[in-house]
Protein backbone atom coordinates (compact mmCIF):
# COMPACT_ATOMS: atom_id res chain seq x y z
CA UNK A 1 0.00 0.00 0.00
CA UNK A 2 2.81 2.36 0.83
CA UNK A 3 4.49 1.50 -2.52
CA UNK A 4 1.29 2.21 -4.44
CA UNK A 5 0.81 5.45 -2.60
CA UNK A 6 4.40 6.43 -3.24
CA UNK A 7 4.13 5.59 -6.99
CA UNK A 8 0.85 7.44 -7.20
CA UNK A 9 2.41 10.50 -5.62
CA UNK A 10 5.27 10.34 -8.13
CA UNK A 11 2.88 10.12 -11.07
CA UNK A 12 0.79 13.00 -9.75
CA UNK A 13 3.92 15.07 -9.26
CA UNK A 14 5.16 14.39 -12.81
CA UNK A 15 1.73 15.16 -14.31
CA UNK A 16 1.55 18.34 -12.29
CA UNK A 17 4.98 19.35 -13.57
CA UNK A 18 4.08 18.74 -17.20
CA UNK A 19 0.74 20.48 -16.85
CA UNK A 20 2.61 23.53 -15.59
CA UNK A 21 4.96 23.71 -18.55
CA UNK A 22 2.38 24.83 -21.13
CA UNK A 23 1.06 27.47 -18.73
CA UNK A 24 4.55 28.83 -18.24
CA UNK A 25 5.07 28.82 -22.00
CA UNK A 26 1.82 30.73 -22.53
CA UNK A 27 2.82 33.17 -19.79
CA UNK A 28 6.13 33.79 -21.50
CA UNK A 29 4.38 34.34 -24.85
CA UNK A 30 1.92 36.76 -23.26
CA UNK A 31 4.78 38.63 -21.60
CA UNK A 32 6.63 38.81 -24.92
CA UNK A 33 3.56 40.17 -26.69
CA UNK A 34 3.09 42.80 -23.99
CA UNK A 35 6.77 43.76 -24.19
CA UNK A 36 6.67 44.09 -27.99
CA UNK A 37 3.46 46.14 -27.76
CA UNK A 38 4.98 48.47 -25.18
CA UNK A 39 8.11 48.90 -27.28
CA UNK A 40 6.03 49.60 -30.38
CA UNK A 41 3.93 52.16 -28.57
CA UNK A 42 7.04 53.74 -27.09
CA UNK A 43 8.64 53.93 -30.51
CA UNK A 44 5.50 55.45 -32.01
CA UNK A 45 5.30 58.00 -29.20
CA UNK A 46 8.98 58.83 -29.68
CA UNK A 47 8.48 59.34 -33.40
CA UNK A 48 5.42 61.51 -32.77
CA UNK A 49 7.36 63.57 -30.21
CA UNK A 50 10.19 64.16 -32.66
CA UNK A 51 7.83 65.13 -35.48
CA UNK A 52 5.79 67.51 -33.32
CA UNK A 53 8.92 69.08 -31.84
CA UNK A 54 10.33 69.63 -35.34
CA UNK A 55 7.11 71.15 -36.66
CA UNK A 56 6.73 73.53 -33.71
CA UNK A 57 10.37 74.60 -33.93
CA UNK A 58 9.98 75.17 -37.67
CA UNK A 59 7.02 77.51 -37.07
CA UNK A 60 8.96 79.59 -34.54
CA UNK A 61 12.00 79.70 -36.84
CA UNK A 62 9.92 80.85 -39.81
CA UNK A 63 8.41 83.64 -37.73
CA UNK A 64 11.86 84.92 -36.69
CA UNK A 65 13.65 84.47 -40.01
CA UNK A 66 12.36 87.65 -41.62
CA UNK A 67 13.66 89.85 -38.79
CA UNK A 68 17.00 88.08 -38.33
CA UNK A 69 17.90 87.52 -41.96
CA UNK A 70 18.32 83.80 -41.32
CA UNK A 71 16.50 80.87 -39.76
CA UNK A 72 17.53 80.44 -36.11
CA UNK A 73 17.97 77.20 -34.20
CA UNK A 74 14.98 76.65 -31.92
CA UNK A 75 14.84 74.79 -28.60
CA UNK A 76 11.68 73.92 -26.66
CA UNK A 77 13.23 72.90 -23.33
CA UNK A 78 12.94 69.53 -21.61
CA UNK A 79 9.14 69.34 -21.41
CA UNK A 80 7.74 66.95 -24.07
CA UNK A 81 6.55 68.88 -27.12
CA UNK A 82 3.39 66.77 -27.28
CA UNK A 83 2.43 67.94 -23.79
CA UNK A 84 3.24 71.57 -24.62
CA UNK A 85 1.16 71.38 -27.78
CA UNK A 86 -1.76 69.80 -25.92
CA UNK A 87 -1.64 72.58 -23.32
CA UNK A 88 -1.24 75.30 -25.93
CA UNK A 89 1.60 76.74 -23.83
CA UNK A 90 5.38 76.71 -24.26
CA UNK A 91 7.27 77.63 -21.04
CA UNK A 92 10.64 78.47 -22.60
CA UNK A 93 11.34 78.81 -26.32
CA UNK A 94 15.00 79.47 -27.15
CA UNK A 95 16.16 80.94 -30.46
CA UNK A 96 19.85 81.03 -31.39
CA UNK A 97 21.31 82.69 -34.48
CA UNK A 98 24.90 83.28 -35.54
CA UNK A 99 25.72 86.12 -37.92
CA UNK A 100 22.19 87.58 -37.89
CA UNK A 101 21.27 91.06 -39.16
CA UNK A 102 18.96 93.49 -37.37
CA UNK A 103 18.38 97.03 -38.64
CA UNK A 104 21.79 98.36 -39.77
CA UNK A 105 23.81 95.95 -37.64
CA UNK A 106 25.20 92.76 -39.13
CA UNK A 107 27.11 89.73 -37.88
CA UNK A 108 25.18 89.48 -34.62
CA UNK A 109 25.13 86.43 -32.34
CA UNK A 110 21.66 86.25 -30.79
CA UNK A 111 20.43 84.10 -27.89
CA UNK A 112 16.76 84.77 -27.15
CA UNK A 113 14.41 83.17 -24.62
CA UNK A 114 10.66 83.61 -24.95
CA UNK A 115 8.88 82.89 -21.67
CA UNK A 116 5.35 81.51 -21.36
CA UNK A 117 4.40 81.48 -25.03
CA UNK A 118 0.68 80.78 -25.40
CA UNK A 119 -1.39 79.93 -28.43
CA UNK A 120 -4.66 81.86 -28.46
CA UNK A 121 -7.59 81.80 -30.90
CA UNK A 122 -6.30 84.82 -32.83
CA UNK A 123 -2.63 85.23 -31.90
CA UNK A 124 0.39 83.78 -30.13
CA UNK A 125 1.38 85.78 -27.05
CA UNK A 126 4.57 85.99 -25.01
CA UNK A 127 4.57 86.92 -21.33
CA UNK A 128 8.19 88.14 -21.38
CA UNK A 129 11.47 87.72 -23.22
CA UNK A 130 15.20 88.01 -22.63
CA UNK A 131 17.67 88.54 -25.46
CA UNK A 132 21.46 88.65 -25.35
CA UNK A 133 23.25 89.95 -28.43
CA UNK A 134 26.95 89.62 -29.17
CA UNK A 135 28.21 92.38 -31.46
CA UNK A 136 31.60 91.53 -32.94
CA UNK A 137 34.35 94.07 -33.55
CA UNK A 138 34.07 93.59 -37.32
CA UNK A 139 30.38 94.43 -37.18
CA UNK A 140 31.16 97.53 -35.15
CA UNK A 141 33.65 98.77 -37.73
CA UNK A 142 30.90 99.35 -40.29
CA UNK A 143 31.11 101.75 -43.22
CA UNK A 144 32.02 104.80 -41.18
CA UNK A 145 35.13 103.20 -39.72
CA UNK A 146 36.07 101.63 -43.04
CA UNK A 147 36.28 105.18 -44.43
CA UNK A 148 39.27 105.80 -42.18
CA UNK A 149 40.74 102.34 -42.82
CA UNK A 150 40.21 101.44 -39.20
CA UNK A 151 40.20 98.31 -37.12
CA UNK A 152 38.69 98.01 -33.63
CA UNK A 153 40.35 96.38 -30.62
CA UNK A 154 38.05 95.88 -27.60
CA UNK A 155 39.43 96.92 -24.22
CA UNK A 156 37.10 95.44 -21.56
CA UNK A 157 39.14 96.71 -18.62
CA UNK A 158 38.51 100.36 -19.55
CA UNK A 159 35.08 99.79 -21.10
CA UNK A 160 36.30 101.26 -24.38
CA UNK A 161 36.91 100.25 -27.96
CA UNK A 162 40.25 101.30 -29.43
CA UNK A 163 40.18 102.30 -33.08
CA UNK A 164 43.49 102.03 -34.88
CA UNK A 165 43.71 103.67 -38.28
CA UNK A 166 46.18 105.02 -40.78
CA UNK A 167 49.48 103.49 -41.90
CA UNK A 168 50.52 100.81 -39.44
CA UNK A 169 47.69 101.80 -37.11
CA UNK A 170 49.59 104.92 -36.09
CA UNK A 171 46.37 106.82 -35.35
CA UNK A 172 44.68 105.69 -32.14
CA UNK A 173 41.15 106.76 -31.30
CA UNK A 174 39.44 105.58 -28.09
CA UNK A 175 35.67 105.03 -28.44
CA UNK A 176 33.23 104.87 -25.55
CA UNK A 177 30.02 102.86 -26.25
CA UNK A 178 26.97 103.65 -24.14
CA UNK A 179 23.22 103.20 -23.99
CA UNK A 180 21.11 106.30 -24.43
CA UNK A 181 17.47 105.32 -23.96
CA UNK A 182 16.85 103.16 -27.04
CA UNK A 183 20.14 103.91 -28.81
CA UNK A 184 23.71 102.65 -28.76
CA UNK A 185 25.99 105.66 -28.96
CA UNK A 186 29.65 105.55 -29.96
CA UNK A 187 31.44 108.60 -28.54
CA UNK A 188 35.04 109.22 -29.72
CA UNK A 189 37.78 110.83 -27.67
CA UNK A 190 40.63 112.91 -29.09
CA UNK A 191 42.79 110.81 -31.41
CA UNK A 192 46.55 110.54 -31.19
CA UNK A 193 49.29 109.91 -33.73
CA UNK A 194 52.07 107.71 -32.36
CA UNK A 195 50.99 108.79 -28.88
CA UNK A 196 50.79 112.55 -29.57
CA UNK A 197 47.42 114.38 -29.86
CA UNK A 198 46.46 115.38 -33.39
CA UNK A 199 45.75 119.02 -34.23
CA UNK A 200 42.23 120.13 -33.28
CA UNK A 201 40.95 120.53 -36.85
CA UNK A 202 42.16 117.08 -37.91
CA UNK A 203 40.86 115.53 -34.70
CA UNK A 204 37.40 116.98 -35.33
CA UNK A 205 37.25 115.61 -38.88
CA UNK A 206 38.20 112.12 -37.67
CA UNK A 207 35.87 112.05 -34.69
CA UNK A 208 32.91 113.24 -36.76
CA UNK A 209 33.43 110.33 -39.17
CA UNK A 210 33.17 107.73 -36.41
CA UNK A 211 30.67 109.39 -34.07
CA UNK A 212 27.32 107.68 -34.57
CA UNK A 213 24.32 106.10 -32.91
CA UNK A 214 22.44 102.88 -33.63
CA UNK A 215 18.72 103.22 -33.01
CA UNK A 216 16.98 100.33 -31.20
CA UNK A 217 13.44 101.73 -31.13
CA UNK A 218 11.78 99.37 -33.62
CA UNK A 219 12.58 96.01 -32.05
CA UNK A 220 10.00 93.19 -31.80
CA UNK A 221 8.50 91.75 -28.59
CA UNK A 222 8.51 95.17 -26.88
CA UNK A 223 12.25 94.72 -26.33
CA UNK A 224 14.18 97.46 -24.55
CA UNK A 225 17.96 97.61 -24.07
CA UNK A 226 19.08 97.08 -20.48
CA UNK A 227 22.85 96.74 -20.40
CA UNK A 228 25.80 97.25 -22.76
CA UNK A 229 29.28 95.97 -21.92
CA UNK A 230 32.60 95.72 -23.72
CA UNK A 231 33.83 92.14 -24.15
CA UNK A 232 36.93 90.53 -25.61
CA UNK A 233 35.05 90.10 -28.90
CA UNK A 234 33.26 93.45 -29.09
CA UNK A 235 30.06 94.36 -27.29
CA UNK A 236 27.41 92.45 -25.37
CA UNK A 237 23.90 93.90 -25.39
CA UNK A 238 21.17 92.63 -23.06
CA UNK A 239 17.51 93.36 -23.80
CA UNK A 240 14.29 92.58 -21.97
CA UNK A 241 10.75 92.50 -23.28
CA UNK A 242 7.33 92.46 -21.66
CA UNK A 243 4.00 91.03 -22.84
CA UNK A 244 3.84 90.97 -26.62
CA UNK A 245 2.31 89.27 -29.65
CA UNK A 246 4.57 86.93 -31.58
CA UNK A 247 4.71 86.72 -35.37
CA UNK A 248 4.54 83.03 -36.38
Amino acid sequence: MESVSHDSLCIVSVMTLFRGLPRRGRSRRRAAVVAVTVLALTGAAGAAEMMVRFRIADRFAAGAEERLGQSPDVGLGGTPALWQLAQGAFPDVELEAKGASVNEMMGLDIDAHLHDVRRGPDAVTVRSSTVDVGIGAESLAGERLQQVNGTIVPEPASGRLILRAGPGGAITLPLTPSLDSTSIRITPERPTFNGSPLPAAMSERITEKVRHAVELDSLPLELRPQRLTVTDDGLSLSLRGGPATLDT
